[in-house]
């Protein structure tokens, strides 16, 4: 992402956020850049019911809510501390100005874009499978290929919890837990000390 050196040039803070805080709230209008530097943040959107629906989890140090900065659109989900977090943020005016002056990073976040909007056309695609399994496997695939430095081929450790990873899918965690079960037993992941790899 953007290295902190330049992000600090153009006067971005850092913000700190407890477990549970919000850091915008969905239709709240878009007005920062946001990095973090520390901790993992979830986009949500909670249904009438109170059911949560998670749009997306970012860790360190992405980047998350600068789409909107491109079409000046309100926010369409809630951006949520989901450990403690500490978050850069630079203001939409300086967030251009820093583009334009150092036009390589247009790139790397056209990149990211790229990522994201993949991973929407991925799960779309598989929402409506019936099988839990092809669900799984398609969150699992997008998190090592977006999050692991390693080879391919080797282990990556899921960073969710059965919970997110229901409500990243649209499962109930019972066949979240059940899936995963037989998913190991086939071996197609391997869980120790209750954690995935993949």
């Amino acid at each position: 992402m953007i290295p902190e050196e330049i992000l600090k040039q153009y006067h971005a803070c850092i913000c700190d956020y407890e477990t549970g805080d919000f850091i915008y709230e969905e239709n709240m209008e878009s007005s920062c850049y946001f990095q973090i530097l520390s901790g993992k943040v979830k986009l949500n959107n909670f249904s009438e019911d109170g059911r949560e629906f998670i749009q997306n989890i970012f860790e360190a140090p992405q980047s998350f809510g600068d789409a909107l900065l491109f079409i000046d659109k309100a926010y369409p989900t809630n951006a949520i501390a989901l450990t403690q977090c500490r978050v850069y943020q630079l203001p939409s005016d300086l967030f251009f100005t820093l583009l334009k002056e150092h036009p390589q990073y247009y790139v790397i976040i056209t990149e990211n874009l790229s990522k994201r909007l993949y991973y929407k056309m991925l799960m779309s695609k598989h929402i409506f499978s019936k099988d839990p399994h092809i669900r799984l496997t398609a969150l699992m695939k997008y998190f090592k290929e977006t999050h692991c430095i390693k080879e391919n081929n080797e282990e990556y450790l899921i960073p969710l919890t059965r919970q997110q990873m229901a409500d990243l899918t649209g499962l109930r965690v019972e066949t979240v837990i059940r899936t995963i079960k037989t998913m190991e037993r086939n071996k197609l992941l391997k869980i120790r000390n209750r954690q995935i790899y993949y």
